[in-house]
């Protein structure tokens, strides 16, 4: 997990919260669930597949669900960490699900509605870990009793992205969250591992 967390920008001792006397905990968690959704086939689910897809025209949008309780204890930053196969100049966008899904229910005709606020990826490069600030976002979580965040990517872009699914293990998405620490211990890094 510290090669995922340094292959995508996230130096542990860099991160917010690593010059406190407490170690600020890093847990980093993966797609409990994740699919992607498409305009083109709106009855369709692609739950089991390794592939996420996001692309504007024809439109496509990917789900991803993490089982982890980012409204209790003392929350500084939350990243999410995206295997990306394809380049990308625009990237993507990460919004806030609404409601809650399914993993091999989802369709694009029973999706839930998405945020209007989002935090930009910038640009992607091919084969490589993506890392995207979401603790803005994440205030936001309500009404999930279940502890989970919902997120969903979209993009500008007709021209599609390819990212790595939870089915393709190594290479699943992930959420990390740090907690607060206190001046001069280093971080300690949990990872929880999903089916």
């Amino acid at each position: 997990m510290l090669v995922a967390l340094t292959a995508a920008g996230l130096a542990v001792q860099t991160l917010m919260g690593a010059g406190f006397d407490q170690p600020p905990q890093i847990r980093a968690v993966r797609a409990k669930a994740d699919a992607y959704v498409s305009r083109a086939t709106p009855q369709t689910n692609f739950g089991r597949l390794q592939d996420l897809k996001v692309d504007a025209a024809p439109r496509a949008r990917t789900y991803v669900r993490f089982n982890v309780n980012v409204k209790s204890g003392d929350v500084q930053r939350v990243n999410i960490l995206i295997w990306s196969r394809t380049r990308s100049r625009a990237g993507y966008q990460v919004r806030l699900a609404y409601d809650s899904w399914r993993e091999r229910k989802i369709t694009f005709a029973n999706a839930p509605g998405l945020s209007p606020d989002y935090m930009l990826s910038g640009p992607l490069k091919a084969h490589a870990w993506k890392a995207v600030d979401v603790t803005s976002l994440t205030d936001d979580v309500s009404g999930a009793d279940d502890g989970s965040v919902n997120l969903a990517l979209t993009t500008t872009s007709s021209k599609g992205l390819d990212l790595a699914s939870r089915e393709t293990g190594l290479h699943a998405p992930r959420l990390v969250v740090e907690r607060g620490g206190r001046q001069g211990d280093p971080p300690t890094t949990t990872t929880t591992e999903g089916p």
